[in-house]
């Protein structure tokens, strides 16, 4: 059986050093996983490390809560995926936002934001933003990411394209691929409305210097369009 992932927003990086996991991932541990003594643990805290520690054992704290105690073995620091890769995108409906995000931690983006332009039809609360961090901490887990992705506050067209970023507009009017070369060291890239990007916004964007590039020879919904469009221009 694979170790079990871990999320600590800290762990020590001394090997031999003991560890404490508490709260959900140590209940999750200790009665979902059932973890028992001499099983291997791997542990994330989303800023580059990944760790390894053992299992001693588990026990229940003095508020009643199970814990599972551990000892580091070791740690690396893990480099960021290459090129750093944010993703603006208008926000799907309902479920498919946390889809997405899900997605895009595991393709590798470095960052996720809401971008609002004239098609837009979902303006997410505060809370909902708040809550994709545990999205992020998840998919990480599941796919033993090392850095988390960021979720920023995001905002309009113009917002966007005012960056010393390479940004790249996904549109099927577009070209094929993206010219650059060498590609550049960071990307950001827009992801339209299922209503598409009006005249307008594609002018704005052509008159800004952004590059406009096709992803696929259909309309996508949101949340595939970024997944597909970020893999890609993370393995071009």
């Amino acid at each position: 059986m694979s170790a079990h992932r871990v999320w600590l927003d800290s762990f020590p990086d001394r090997p031999g050093t003991r560890l404490t996991i508490g709260g959900e991932e140590g209940h999750h541990a200790a009665r979902v996983r059932r973890v028992r003594p001499g099983d291997l643990l791997e542990l994330i805290d989303g800023t580059g490390r990944l760790g390894q520690a053992r299992v001693i054992g588990s026990v229940k704290s003095s508020r009643r809560e199970w814990e599972v105690e551990g000892e580091v073995i070791g740690v690396e620091r893990v480099l960021p995926v290459a090129p750093l890769l944010e993703v603006w995108s208008a926000v799907p409906k309902g479920e498919r936002l946390e889809q997405m995000i899900d997605a895009l931690t595991q393709v590798g983006a470095a960052g996720w934001s809401p971008l609002a332009v004239e098609r837009s039809v979902v303006e997410p609360r505060e809370g909902k933003i708040t809550r994709l961090s545990r999205v992020v901490r998840e998919a990480c887990k599941q796919c033993g990411r090392a850095w988390a992705m960021s979720i920023g506050r995001g905002g309009t067209l113009r917002d966007a394209i005012q960056t010393t970023r390479r940004v790249v507009m996904a549109d099927g009017s577009g070209e094929a691929r993206l010219a650059d070369d060498p590609r550049p060291a960071e990307v950001r890239l827009l992801i339209g409305p299922e209503g598409g990007w009006t005249d307008d916004e594609r002018a704005e964007a052509r008159a800004a210097g952004v590059a406009i590039v096709r992803f696929g020879p259909h309309a996508m919904r949101i949340e595939t369009a970024a997944a597909i469009a970020a893999g890609i221009m993370l393995n071009a």
